[in-house]
């Protein structure tokens, strides 16, 4: 599943590029400073000649049909990209390309908590990280604000160490109506269907380079490190 890339040009050089390649925009629904043209120029022919998927908003009517979940207004810096989010139910997504990554491992974490509370009675949720992943690294959306049906404690017990407490365990009528990445996860599904109870642990492993090369992961200001496959444990107990 290839990503899609977008920056936000309004002035000519982004009328050029949406003329060589269209724009690949959402169907329709209900200012940063200046940068230099020879910058606005080289970014516009890299985009073009090495990769096919990188796109030019080009005008305030396309930026419209798009949305920014972390909440931070647009910039229209020449070298800010935005990376659209990979599942259809979310293709109005447009996330800054630095924080793209945390951004996608936090929502798979936060599908999986709510798919284990909501179909199994829980009374203690751990997933730890391995050393690739410090859950610190999810700064910008901070893990203990994870949002979660029921009565639970959600705590970073320690940099690699989720924890999530619900003594009383969640009623199974308290389920989330859409997840985005559940079916992701096909061997954890597996483990939720008819389990009786008790304790167990489960490894899973996740890449989410999307297909991303190290050139255009440096391109985008991307740490390279995000571009390795990702394990986490999770052990419960209903």
């Amino acid at each position: 599943m290839g990503l899609s890339v977008y920056r936000i040009d309004t002035g000519l050089i982004g009328k050029i590029f949406g003329f060589l390649r269209e724009t690949d925009i959402p169907t329709a629904v209900g200012v940063a400073g200046a940068t230099s043209l020879s910058k606005r120029i080289g970014l516009s022919l890299s985009d073009l000649m090495n990769f096919e998927n990188h796109f030019v908003i080009n005008s305030e009517d396309e930026l419209k049909r798009f949305e920014n979940p972390l909440g931070n207004s647009w910039s229209k810096s020449a070298s800010q990209y935005y990376i659209r989010h990979p599942k259809k139910s979310r293709e109005r997504q447009l996330i800054e390309a630095e924080k793209f990554h945390e951004y996608i491992y936090r929502e798979q974490i936060s599908d999986i908590v709510a798919f284990l509370r909501a179909n199994l009675s829980i009374k203690h949720l751990t997933i730890s990280s391995t050393a690739e992943t410090d859950f610190s690294a999810f700064a910008n959306l901070p893990i203990d604000d994870l949002k979660i049906e029921g009565k639970a404690e959600v705590k970073l017990f320690s940099k690699k160490e989720l924890v999530i407490n619900c003594p009383e365990g969640l009623k199974i009528s308290e389920k989330r109506k859409e997840y985005v990445w559940i079916n992701d996860f096909q061997e954890l599904l597996t483990v939720v269907d008819g389990f009786q109870g008790g304790d167990f642990r489960h490894t899973i492993e996740i890449s989410n380079s999307f297909g991303m090369t190290a050139k255009e992961a440096k391109l985008l200001g991307i740490e390279l490190s995000w571009l390795n496959k990702r394990k986490f444990e999770i052990r419960f107990s209903c």
